[in-house]
């Protein structure tokens, strides 16, 4: 542990420029409205560009607020990653723009059909009580991967028809889980130093890969490009895990991350 702490204080101080999108939480709002707009095209649907920027600005205030109330409580010393330390280091102004987009949302959200609003209230009132819970038992035990998992694959649906089938929904939890899981893995001595108890530091490390990659099997019997680029992720997923030794904290984060949103433009570069 003595060695670890030097090198991601040093990690802190040398954040290169494609890994900001990462620390400011956009990559999580890209993720979620890239995915809409491939279910969008795979089920030859029409979703208002509101419906876009809703969902996005709703994910990217659920991130943030969450990572603010980790660091709220905490010494800068104890915050071993990069999003936590910026969070605290500028959590004044980031609560400043998070109002701001919060209002913003909050108008836009006023343009959305009547379903589509009373689903995106329903969903806000899972994000409060999860972040709630979040809160108050992270440091004994709380699964939050399972959590983020289920709720992140719900907005991405969120404000589609009923009719879409729960095949992907299914799919597309399974792989945020294992992204949740992948990443809890390479930081289980950050959460220990932030005495933050999941569902990550349970789960045996070998068994990951062969999971990335037996839902890219699964996923790949459904014929479509839709379950290609699913595929593509849990394979990306597998291979990074796998070689998770080679890639420092930081970066591994960032990729983890993207590899959620190749998969959903290589579907929409398949249908182009």
């Amino acid at each position: 542990m003595a060695g670890i702490l030097p090198r991601l204080i040093h990690m802190r101080s040398s954040t290169k420029i494609w890994q900001w999108p990462n620390v400011l939480a956009i990559d999580a709002a890209l993720i979620a409205a890239l995915w809409l707009l491939a279910l969008e095209r795979a089920h030859s649907l029409e979703i208002t560009w509101v419906a876009h920027a809703v969902l996005a600005l709703s994910v990217w205030l659920s991130y943030v607020a969450d990572r603010l109330y980790d660091v709220r409580s905490r010494e800068r010393a104890a915050l071993l990653s990069t999003r936590h330390d910026f969070s605290k280091r500028y959590a004044r102004p980031l609560w400043r723009v998070w109002f701001v987009a919060l209002g913003v949302d909050l108008l836009l959200a006023t343009q959305l059909s009547p379903q589509q609003l009373t689903k995106g209230v329903q969903l806000l009132i899972i994000c409060l009580i999860y972040t709630l819970l979040n809160q108050k038992l992270s440091r004994r035990f709380f699964p939050k991967e399972i959590c983020v998992a289920l709720i992140y694959a719900g907005g991405v649906q969120i404000f589609l028809p009923n009719t879409v089938s729960t095949d992907f929904y299914q799919a597309f939890a399974f792989l945020c889980l294992l992204n949740c899981l992948i990443i809890g893995a390479k930081e289980k001595h950050i959460d220990a130093k932030m005495r933050v108890h999941s569902l990550a530091t349970l789960v045996a490390e070998r068994w990951l890969s062969p999971l990335a990659w037996t839902g890219a099997a699964l996923v790949l019997w459904n014929r479509g490009d839709l379950w290609q680029g699913l595929a593509l992720s849990f394979v990306l997923l597998g291979l990074l895990h796998r070689y998770r030794a080679h890639i420092t904290i930081e970066s591994f984060r960032v990729l983890v991350d993207a590899a959620l949103l190749i998969g959903g433009a290589f579907h929409l570069i398949l249908l182009s």
